[in-house]
């Protein structure tokens, strides 16, 4: 071995050892590196545990208020349904010269359909009336419940008024247009007297504000509708334009049949709607003779009809038997 090479032994050894510290360094710098970049990923995820932790509590606590408020909106709603349903009258009164039967249905909670009637027997007086309406309020929900009740006492306020068929239904659209016009809404309503239910010779006398016109049963099993039509309550044409009035001929027996269009609007699964023909000829079809059992025999006519569909519309019946 020359000496040259001899003397490079030893920096050679010393450029690898020089070598391997700067390796160990790097190593330890690298493995330093590792734990810092570890730690800071532990942090992010604590924190980012810490805040769906938060979030999961913050669902439940918002999850706990949604279904009090819901409780508390359905207590509401079945509260308001009590008292809607306790401003109509008794949907069976006991009168001796006239059966009535009444039945209603709101599509939701609360609804605008409504019945009212009254019976005029004052001492003195010679013919016996008995005054019926069906109305239906356009739109659903708290609205419509509310324009129905509006209804409803204006209509009583004045039933004791010297009015005829189509006098009362003009003045009644003049009374209610304050509250119809600022949410453009409208009542249907179908008014009905039975006069001399007491004598030989009653009288049925009938104006209509675009509702459904009333239907009469006689004896035979015939049916007639009676057609008359009308503007809605609370557009002002009818107090502006006056109301028509038709007056019929009817015996003791016949069966006078009055719904809102939630019944001949009623769909099946399908999509069909029961329709006027199909009333119609339920309505030939049913007990003769009894109000109760026609309105029974309609009513169970329409839910055989509709099946499983949902009911979409509130839906109102009222027989009465002369």
């Amino acid at each position: 071995m020359s000496s040259i090479e001899r003397d490079s032994e030893p920096l050679a050894t010393s450029a690898s050892t020089a070598a391997d510290v700067q390796d160990g360094g790097t190593q330890t710098t690298a493995r330093a590196s590792a734990r810092r970049s570890l730690s800071s990923v532990q942090q992010e995820l604590a924190s980012a545990r810490a805040e769906c932790q938060q979030l999961a509590r913050s669902l439940r606590e918002a999850e706990d208020r949604h279904r009090e408020t819901s409780e508390r909106l359905q207590c509401d709603l079945a509260l308001a349904r009590e008292i809607q349903h306790g401003l109509l009258p008794c949907a069976s009164p006991e009168w001796d010269e006239l059966d009535l039967f009444c039945f209603t249905r709101p599509a939701a909670e609360i609804g605008g359909d409504f019945y009212t009637h009254r019976a005029s027997n004052k001492p003195g007086v010679l013919l016996n009336k008995y005054m019926l309406a069906v109305g239906d309020v356009s739109g659903k929900g708290v609205s419509a419940a509310l324009l129905m009740a509006t209804t409803l006492s204006r209509f009583d306020a004045i039933v004791d008024r010297p009015f005829g068929p189509a006098e009362r239904l003009a003045h009644l659209d003049r009374e209610i247009m304050p509250f119809t016009k600022p949410r453009r809404q409208n009542c249907a309503l179908c008014y009905v007297e039975i006069v001399g239910v007491n004598t030989v010779r009653p009288l049925l006398r009938t104006a209509n504000a675009g509702c459904i016109p009333p239907f009469v049963k006689g004896g035979d099993g015939a049916v007639e509708w009676i057609v008359i039509e009308g503007p809605p309550l609370g557009h002002g044409l009818g107090a502006k334009h006056g109301y028509k009035e038709v007056v019929k001929k009817v015996s003791k027996g016949d069966l006078v049949v009055l719904t809102s269009d939630g019944v001949v609007e009623a769909q099946d699964e399908n999509g069909e709607l029961y329709g006027f023909d199909r009333l119609q000829e339920a309505i030939s079809a049913g007990p003769p003779g009894c109000a109760e059992s026609l309105l029974e025999y309609l009513r169970d006519d329409v839910s055989l009809f509709v099946g499983g569909a949902d009911q979409q519309d509130d839906m109102t019946i009222l027989v009465a038997k002369i």
